[in-house]
Order: structure tokens, then C-alpha cells, then sequence
């Protein structure tokens, strides 16, 4: 993900100031971080945080300052609405999502949960969804890059919550111990849509080329991995529904 967060970077900072676009970034990256490694309240917390950058962003581009904090999410929301030389998404569609959609889940959860089901894993979920598809909006407004590109970029965002997945030094691993055929689903929809490469998937994957390789010919013979002329390696889309199976198991 290293090279689409420079082109996100690259893209937004032509346009919003480069530390308010790098806070927004690292909020967003220990959002997904947070959420694929299962720590829900340090999920929740990043998400809180990513709401406030995006709002300093968008109020760099409205007066051409970025505060220094937001003191009240929903004063700065509504002063947003309020300013008709915004264009629509940032004056409605983005704050509107960032409130309702992240903000007051984070804020309007109780803290500790006396009933039996704890609805933080749905709500880090949905902030994860609406985190990339801000992210996502803003790229499409704001983007220099080509428009092949900016539909890449904005496709992977909308397939940033594969959970297990985690990246150690620069090396992407599946931080949880599953069956092979999970772990190459997996790794294959973390690549989407660039897919991987045998030799990728068999530097990633944490279990015996040997059962790197069975796991693979199971899943081409099931339809759910399909090869390209390119010899690169994509998860279908029975392979996804798959993958959610075998998740929810």
C-alpha cells in the first residue's frame, strides 16, 4: 500500500496543506491497522481523530488556514453547511458522512457495554467503509494524477478492510494464523486490483510452498483465484464471498 498512499499523498497535498493531508493519512493507516489487528477501541479512537483532521483539511481549502484542532465536530459541521462557496461534497456529502457515519459511533457509544453483544466490531467496520470512501472523494476532487489511475486508486480504497492483514517492516503477512486457502484469499484481496505474483504470494504467505501451491491449484480449480495472461494471481468474486465464509466460521 506503500506506493498508493505517496500517489494519495501526492494528489491531496497539491491542493491541502502537506501536514494536515500526512495527519489525515496516519489517522487513516492506524484506523485499518487498528481494525485488522482487532483492537476496536484503539480503532475507534483513530477514527475520531480522522474526523477532526478532515475537517482542518477542509477548512484549509475554505479559508486557507487549517486549525489547529476542532474544538466541537458538530459547530464545524454545521458551519461547513452553512457556506455556500463550498462545493457539495465538502460542504455536505464528506461532513455529513464523517458525523453521522464515524463521529457518533465513536461518541455516542457508551463506554463500557452492558449487553451481551458488543456493537464496536460493526462500528469499527463502517468507520473503516466511510474513512476510505471520504478519502476516496477527496482523491476524485482533488487528484493530478491520470484518470486510470485515480479509478485504481479509488477501487483499492473500497477494498481497504480485509482484516488479519498487517504489514511488518515493510512486508505484508497475515497476522493471524489461518488455513492456507484463507491466507491466499486473503493476501489476493489485499492486492485487489493489482493482484499478486506466485513469487509474491509465496514471500507473503507464512505457511510451506508446498501447501502455497495445493491452496492455489484448489483455489483455481474452484474458480474463486483465476490467473491472468500476466501469470499475476486475482481473488474472483466467488473467491470473496468465499473468503467472508470463511471468516465468519
Amino acid at each position: 500500500m506503500t506506493a498508493l498512499r505517496d500517489r494519495i499523498s501526492a494528489d491531496l497535498s497539491a491542493h491541502i496543506d502537506n501536514a494536515v493531508v500526512e495527519d489525515i493519512l496516519s489517522t487513516y493507516d492506524g484506523l485499518v491497522s487498528k481494525h485488522r489487528s482487532g483492537d476496536l477501541e484503539g480503532a475507534l479512537t483513530k477514527a475520531g481523530r480522522f474526523v477532526e483532521h478532515v475537517l482542518r483539511a477542509i477548512e484549509y481549502v475554505r479559508i486557507g488556514v487549517a486549525p489547529i484542532e476542532i474544538r466541537s465536530v458538530a459547530a464545524a459541521v454545521r458551519t461547513l453547511e452553512n457556506d455556500p462557496t463550498l462545493q457539495e461534497s465538502l460542504r455536505l456529502l464528506i461532513p455529513r458522512a464523517l458525523y453521522g457515519m464515524i463521529y457518533n459511533l465513536r461518541s455516542k457509544r457508551d463506554a463500557v457495554h452492558v449487553k451481551e453483544i458488543d456493537p464496536r466490531q460493526i462500528d469499527v467496520a463502517m468507520s473503516v467503509s466511510a474513512a476510505s470512501w471520504v478519502i476516496a472523494e477527496l482523491v476524485r476532487l482533488y487528484h493530478i494524477s491520470d484518470e486510470a489511475a485515480v479509478e485504481q486508486c479509488m477501487l483499492a480504497l473500497s477494498r481497504t478492510s480485509i482484516p488479519f492483514i498487517e504489514t511488518v517492516d515493510g512486508e505484508t503477512i497475515v497476522g493471524r494464523r489461518v488455513d492456507p486457502r484463507t491466507e491466499m484469499l486473503l493476501l489476493l484481496a489485499h492486492a485487489s486490483p493489482d493482484g499478486l505474483t506466485r513469487t509474491e504470494i509465496g514471500s507473503s504467505a507464512k505457511c510451506s510452498p508446498s501447501s502455497v501451491t495445493r491452496a492455489l491449484q484448489g483455489l483455481i480449480k474452484d474458480r474463486l483465484v483465476h490467473i491472468a495472461a500476466s501469470k499475476r494471481h486475482f481473488i474472483t468474486t466467488a473467491g470473496e464471498c468465499a473468503l467472508v465464509d470463511a471468516l465468519a466460521r
